[in-house]
């Protein structure tokens, strides 16, 4: 495989780590993907419990679909997977390992990881459509009667997960760091079938081909034109894997 030329990391400045992962990083955790396989869009309908246009008409299924994947979470636990890059954000600090994931469950913070993205919200908040006051569930459910603490209402309050069709605010931190990201920087995708978020968002210009620090890791692995090493298995097995080098290049190598 012919491997796009890069120059050594810049003395000045060690090379950071970003890592951006989707439902495979938690399937191995017993979580359901959404689109991979049997995937939980293969049998629900998107348009009836996650668009953003649609929601408030089928308010009391929304909230009993998200109120099931909180309780298929409720028992899981992080695995090797979230567990490494956890270590390595500890290991060489937030400035440098930027850990980005399009999960809305919290096993990355339940592994050890100190800042995690979640480019997609999470299920243990609320948010008012009304006056986008968000705020905490205060329970192991989310209740569908909650008022907005903020401005009172009940009937604009939705689960906190990012639907299709709703503003993603934190959609601009993958644009600060596809502006930020250099030769010398790490790229792994984990887990990913990037129908959502293409590599083409994620990446600058520059590093588009198979760059030789543009890793990927997924058992049916997607958008591979886009990457220089590529590990066709689960995210315990490939992470692991390439820890050697990954470690490598973070130390300069």
């Amino acid at each position: 495989m012919q491997l796009t030329e890069q120059k050594r990391p810049s003395t000045q400045r060690l090379p950071r780590l970003y890592a951006f992962s989707g439902a495979g990083l938690s399937a191995e955790s017993g979580i359901s993907t959404f689109r991979t396989g049997d995937g939980i869009w293969t049998h629900t309908s998107i348009d009836e419990v996650c668009n953003y246009r649609t929601w408030r008409r089928n308010r009391p299924a929304v909230f009993r679909f998200y109120n099931q994947r909180i309780a298929e979470c409720s028992d899981a636990q992080p695995n090797d997977a979230h567990r490494l890059l956890a270590q390595w954000q500890d290991t060489w600090g937030t400035e440098r390992v930027h850990l980005i994931t399009q999960n809305i469950d919290g096993l990355l913070e339940q592994a050890g990881a100190r800042q995690v993205t979640h480019l997609h919200g999470d299920m243990i908040s609320l948010l008012c459509t009304d006056c986008e006051y968000r705020f905490p569930s205060g329970g192991s459910a989310l209740d569908a009667n909650a008022a907005c603490p903020s401005c009172g209402q009940v009937e604009s309050v939705k689960p906190g997960v990012v639907f299709f069709n709703e503003a993603a605010p934190e959609y601009e931190t993958l644009w600060r760091i596809q502006q930020a990201m250099n030769d010398d920087d790490i790229f792994i995708a984990i887990g990913t079938s990037f129908e959502v978020i293409p590599p083409e968002r994620l990446l600058p210009p520059s590093r588009y081909g198979r760059h030789a620090r543009n890793l990927l890791v997924d058992p049916s692995p997607s958008r591979t034109e886009f990457f220089g090493v590529v590990e066709a298995q689960p995210a315990t097995v490939g992470l692991r894997k390439l820890e050697p080098s990954i470690e490598h290049m973070m130390n300069g190598g």
